[in-house]
């Protein structure tokens, strides 16, 4: 398998990845659970994979590199966009659910609810 055919398929695992979240935090309008440093991180690595692609080009004064990896660069623009919804929903959509939790219990995991019931389906 080559690189080209290997990149294609991380972009696609990672817009796999990133759906399920936003939408278990979308359907329970909380992002009560998980750490928002990880999305920081990642929003960070998606601006400078970027930002390397933009310094490299300009360097070689071709900017032909940009659009050369359209992996890498979808890659980027797909982590970016998933982070920043991320952002959105920890910080302004659903603080009300972390401030809640924050003022009425001190152990998160009597507020947890299992991804799936027992029947196998989202709980709702």
């Amino acid at each position: 398998m080559g690189v080209y055919t290997m990149s294609y398929v991380k972009l696609v695992i990672t817009v796999v990845k990133y759906i399920p979240q936003a939408w278990v935090n979308y359907k329970r309008k909380s992002t009560v659970g998980w750490s928002i440093s990880t999305i920081l991180f990642d929003i960070s690595g998606g601006v400078l994979s970027l930002l390397q692609l933009i310094i490299d080009s300009s360097f070689q004064n071709d900017w032909s590199g940009i659009t050369g990896n359209p992996a890498k660069f979808l890659l980027g623009n797909v982590t970016i966009f998933f982070d920043l919804i991320f952002i959105v929903q920890h910080y302004i959509l659903y603080r009300e659910a972390r401030e809640k939790k924050d003022d009425t219990d001190t152990h998160a995991s009597t507020l947890q609810t299992p991804l799936l019931s027992a029947a196998g389906e989202l709980p709702r």
